[in-house]
């Protein structure tokens, strides 16, 4: 008998009767089923759960219950698996998502008749805030990259870092496998991360600016185990199109993280964004966070000009990245390859204004190149920001920037290329 069916059957058996939430507690078990196979007793095994990581049960057969072969359990409603029993018992691991889940188990016996299901809530605490662009919780960042490029398949790839030389691990791993939460591809968006769900591990943030809705987006949870989204489970918030247009209803060319740059200190970041359209022109604007996820307050339009004073805002790209001295963003024109970086960079919302400190990193550096990506970095944690640059064939190259000075141009260090396939 097939587990779909073996769901169905204890589907129609089940009677849950739920108690006020205790930790670690089994809350509800439902009676025998008239085959005699008795619902199982579940003792947590892991007494301090955390989010993120895993948990052990043991699962057994209560005294009077006919002879089960195995147990089949799933957490708060998500896929979940089965465990083989031997002599009535077996311990199963599960990966917690949540601060409060529900466990669900029930048992098999030999001739497919199964029980009631025993229902345990249980509490998990979360653990400390992860490393910003770290969604593997190693202290390293990650690399990520949209596919459906010629040298990288359809998909949304992470590459982790590796040592402090700007290496990541390849073949990149498909984190998009489960989709996106809506049923359209992750090819043509823009990628970063941050804590945009108001928890400790790095989230995903999609943003499309062309393609069928554009404008338009997603936040897909993660949980700090560099493994697959799952926003195939509801582990997603979609972001409607139009939802970051401004007083024109042009909609933003690109975002990036703007992390705390506001000084408000709330639980969830800000963006920065080009905006604007050939009738309106092109702006910076800032979208301060209202606290809560995809609340962004109005965009404000900043009076910035670009890094070589111009307002030609529509031929510069952004990449952000969280430092100890605040928030950086680097600016890169990809006509002329003039590479800047702005440090400690601040917003005034009683004034609108944007501060920062200006370098300029290079003159011409990959003129007229076509890259999928660029993620400001800092792959040798020195407290100065790196570039990972990945092209469409699929190669990244990290370039170390060192030398920083007011008075002339960084020195930018390209290392080994790899292949992300």
């Amino acid at each position: 008998m097939s587990l779909h069916r073996l769901r169905r059957l204890a589907a129609t058996a089940a009677a849950v009767l739920v108690a006020p939430a205790v930790a670690g507690a089994v809350l509800a078990a439902e009676p025998a089923s008239a085959a005699g196979v008795l619902a199982p007793t579940v003792t947590a095994l892991t007494t301090a759960p955390v989010v993120g990581a895993t948990a052990r049960f043991r699962f057994g057969t209560p005294a009077g219950s006919v002879p089960v072969t195995q147990f089949v359990f799933s957490l708060s409603s998500g896929p979940g698996g089965h465990v083989t029993a031997t002599n009535g018992r077996a311990t199963a691991s599960v990966v917690v998502e949540r601060a409060t889940n529900v466990l669900s188990v029930y048992a098999v016996a030999a001739d497919g008749s199964v029980s009631g299901s025993t229902v345990t809530i249980f509490n998990a605490a979360f653990p400390p805030p992860a490393a910003d662009q770290d969604l593997d919780s190693d202290g390293k960042p990650d690399l990520l990259a949209v596919g459906g490029t010629p040298g990288l398949a359809p998909g949304l790839w992470q590459a982790t870092g590796r040592g402090l030389r700007g290496q990541v691990r390849t073949p990149a791993v498909d984190i998009g496998v489960n989709g996106n939460g809506v049923g359209t591809p992750f090819t043509g968006a823009q990628v970063f991360t941050g804590k945009f769900r108001g928890g400790p591990f790095e989230d995903v943030f999609v943003y499309y600016p062309g393609g069928i809705n554009p404008g338009s987006g997603m936040i897909i949870d993660g949980l700090g185990r560099g493994e697959p989204l799952r926003a195939d489970r509801g582990y997603e918030a979609t972001l409607s199109a139009g939802l970051f247009a401004d007083i024109n209803n042009d909609n933003p060319l690109q975002l990036v993280n703007a992390y705390d740059s506001s000084g408000n200190h709330l639980t969830y970041p800000d963006l920065l964004g080009i905006v604007g359209s050939p009738a309106n022109g092109y702006t910076l604007q800032y979208y301060a966070s209202q606290n809560g996820t995809a609340n962004f307050a109005f965009p404000t339009q900043l009076g910035t000009a670009t890094p070589t004073g111009g307002g030609d805002w529509e031929h510069w790209r952004l990449a952000s990245k969280l430092l100890p001295s605040g928030t950086a963003v680097a600016l890169w024109n990809q006509s002329t390859g003039a590479l800047y970086l702005w440090q400690g960079v601040t917003y005034d919302q009683e004034t609108g204004a944007l501060a920062f400190t200006q370098f300029r990193l290079a003159g011409a550096w990959l003129p007229g190149a076509q890259l999928s990506e660029l993620q400001l970095t800092d792959v040798n944690a020195d407290g100065v920001p790196d570039l990972w640059a990945v092209t469409p064939d699929g190669t990244v190259t990290a370039y170390v920037i060192t030398n920083l000075s007011a008075t002339g141009p960084a020195k930018l260090t390209a290392k080994t290329p790899q292949h992300l396939a």
